[in-house]
């Protein structure tokens, strides 16, 4: 089954549409630290930018291909 193209519509942001608390809702965050921790790549310290906020940014960055990075994570 072919799949569309997700794009935002005009002058929306898409901070608007996709947050970080939605991504962990379908992927939680335990998973993520799971496989972060399988692979040997989860955060040793605490960081301004740990692996799972790292996880979501490149979940996101693949959903909409398009959007300039800080249109995806704005900090």
């Amino acid at each position: 089954m072919a799949r569309t193209k997700a794009v935002l519509g005009t002058g929306a942001r898409l901070a608007d549409y996709l947050s970080a608390s939605l991504l962990a809702r379908v992927v939680p965050a335990e998973v993520v630290h799971d496989v972060l921790n399988a692979h040997g790549r989860n955060s040793q310290r605490v960081r301004s930018f740990p692996a799972v906020v790292g996880v979501y940014y490149c979940i996101a960055l693949s959903l909409y291909p398009e959007a300039a990075y800080e249109e995806v994570l704005p900090l």
